[in-house]
């Protein structure tokens, strides 16, 4: 290693499968432009997204992944950061699509990260409070602000009686936790393939849907391919009023939904990063009740600093305790990526892999 080089985990070519495995890997530090920011990544997550581009279910070109973490600003040039304060990244630029960290900028699952001036002046580096980069906050911090972004959105349009989450992944559990401490009381049907839930094929799930009390709120946190049917399913089977909040990646193009064609990616992707406010929820009348939809793309600042500050409570049992199965440093998650992307389980050390923080480096 020299002063011009750090590691990072970087992308293989795709395998006959289209499969992306990784190694750890020598590679230049970028030199900064002015008005850019160099951080150094201390504690990364692994996101549903990253194994869905990893498994080559998405075209997202960057070698180096990672878009959730919290980092030390090691150069701050003239952005106006502090030389070792500790900063979180908004992976999603509101007004530039050709800033996506992790997907088509180099991301956080490197020793060095190099962040443009165009995303530090819209103020996407977040500085974040001391304790923050415990690997469970930093790892976890940005898939619930896009849950609290949610949840907002949902309240701000009703106030449900029950609560359907469908997915038993990382926003699925978060947000069935979430969603219970703003209401306690909330009537909540877990969906997915965890001890705890109903099983999506379950003989009984329709009935189940059917019996929850009006207004029903429903989140889709759901694997990207398993959306559609998801819907579909809500769609038929729940009765009165239902306010869907589609968290979940889907493919383009119109389904049915409601007795007619919806383009539902598009109407995702209506709210972004806090704007507009009021947000856009859009509205359908089926025969058996109505029904409210809506998404969004990307969070605010203030989204992800009431995550963080949700996440380093101590009072009461901390949010997503049960969530993060796995903290590797950059070597282990090598083993742990390529083992789930070429083996059918999702075990590692003898653990499922639920939420994985990559440990990188330390707050000097």
């Amino acid at each position: 290693m020299s002063a011009t080089t750090h590691l990072a985990l970087v992308r293989r070519p795709p395998d006959a499968l289209g499969r992306t495995l990784v190694d750890v890997t020598e590679v230049r530090t970028p030199a900064l432009d002015p008005g850019d920011a160099l951080l150094a990544p201390l504690a990364v997550g692994v996101c549903g997204t990253d194994w869905q581009i990893l498994r080559g279910l998405r075209d997202d070109p960057s070698l180096v992944l990672g878009h959730e973490g919290v980092a030390h600003v090691v150069e701050p040039g003239d952005t106006g950061l502090r030389t070792g304060s500790l900063v979180t990244v908004n992976p999603t630029h509101p007004d530039d699509p050709a800033f996506l960290l992790g997907h088509n900028l180099p991301g956080l699952w490197a020793e060095r990260t190099r962040i443009p001036a165009g995303a530090v002046r819209a103020g996407l580096v977040v500085p974040v409070p001391d304790g923050a980069e415990h690997p469970r906050v930093a790892a976890l911090a940005e898939p619930l602000a896009s849950v609290l972004y949610g949840l907002r959105i949902a309240l701000h349009t009703l106030r449900p009686a029950a609560l359907a989450v469908w997915g038993d992944g990382i926003v699925g559990r978060l947000a069935r936790e979430a969603w219970e401490r703003e209401l306690p009381g909330l009537q909540t049907l877990l969906v997915g393939r965890g001890k705890d839930a109903v099983d999506p094929h379950d003989a009984g799930l329709p009935q189940r849907l059917a019996d929850l009390p009006s207004p029903v709120a429903a989140v889709l946190a759901t694997p990207r391919t398993g959306t559609r049917e998801a819907l579909s399913v809500l769609d038929c089977h729940v009765r009165g009023t239902l306010l869907v909040d589609v968290q979940a990646g889907l493919p383009s193009g119109v389904m049915p939904v409601a007795g007619r064609d919806i383009d539902v990616a598009a109407l995702r992707a209506a709210n972004c990063g806090g704007v507009p406010w009021p947000p856009e929820v859009f509205a359908f009348d089926r025969p058996t009740g109505r029904l409210l939809l809506f998404g969004h793309r990307g969070v605010a600042r203030d989204h992800l600093r009431q995550a963080i500050d949700l996440l380093l409570a101590t009072r009461g049992e901390p949010l997503g305790r049960h969530v993060l199965t796995h903290e590797p440093d950059l070597k282990s998650a090598v083993g742990l990526i390529n083992s789930v992307l070429t083996f059918t389980g999702r075990d590692f050390d003898g653990r499922r892999v639920l939420k994985a923080a990559i440990r990188i480096g330390e707050r000097p």
